[in-house]
């Protein structure tokens, strides 16, 4: 089967105009570069965590890129993608279900990133014809989402900005791509980062991760504040690497 939207790029970090599709009546926008000489290796849909966007995967593209086919998508209600946003695992099943149709995909490697790890998991899950491979990125199949995150956006966004920072980084992590990271993050509305955590919190994946049979890699940072997320994974996937 061919992917009709993957290869129409140059290099990337290059200026790419972000093409759209149309899904569930939002308009979502996507990435897919490709390199020149690239090989024939997997097609990889990346997807993004939550408050995020697709730049989140800039600074890995570009080794990706030299033996894969990405896609990297902006969720409903991220980065240039309209919304609503998403609100639990249910919807975000039938979302990706929708655009891996809309987008004409072959069976492909879903790397997801925290949220997006879990949404990989789900996907695999429901429709494991559709993926070759898994690769959770800082991901827990189920998410413990203290109050503060789904409430405190009503009463005080920017307290919850200020407060995700602090389970986000290592020590050794340079001041400035931290302060980079945030501003990223607070382009996302309060509204659709509250929708964000309702989806973490709907995830309850820990008594059927033995039902995939897929190859997975599980990765994440040794200093990880959800590290027995990612071990919970790659205990639970027959297989899986860590």
């Amino acid at each position: 089967m061919n992917c009709p939207v993957l290869g129409r790029f140059g290099a990337v970090g290059g200026e790419v105009k972000m093409p759209s599709v149309e899904v569930a009546g939002r308009e979502v926008f996507y990435e897919a570069p490709r390199e020149s000489g690239a090989g024939h290796g997997h097609v990889v849909l990346l997807v993004h965590g939550a408050f995020d966007h697709h730049a989140l995967w800039r600074e890995i593209v570009h080794a990706l890129a030299r033996g894969h086919r990405l896609v990297a998508v902006d969720l409903p209600g991220h980065g240039r993608s309209t919304g609503p946003a998403l609100n639990d695992a249910a919807g975000c099943r039938a979302f990706l279900a929708e655009l891996v149709e809309a987008l004409g995909l072959p069976p492909f490697v879903f790397c997801g990133h925290s949220m997006g790890g879990s949404m990989a998991v789900d996907f695999a899950l429901h429709f494991p014809e559709r993926v070759v491979g898994l690769i959770p990125v800082g991901s827990s199949p189920d998410w413990d989402i203290p109050a503060f995150f789904i409430d405190g956006w009503d009463t005080d966004p920017a307290a919850v900005y200020r407060e995700n920072l602090a389970y986000l980084f290592s020590k050794k992590t340079a001041p400035d791509l931290i302060t980079a990271y945030d501003r990223q993050i607070r382009s996302t509305p309060p509204s659709h980062c509250q929708a964000d955590m309702r989806v973490c919190a709907s995830f309850h994946q820990a008594g059927r991760l033995g039902e995939i049979d897929l190859p997975t890699c599980v990765v994440c940072g040794d200093e990880e504040f959800w590290i027995d997320g990612s071990r919970a994974l790659h205990e639970g996937i027959a297989g899986a690497s860590l």
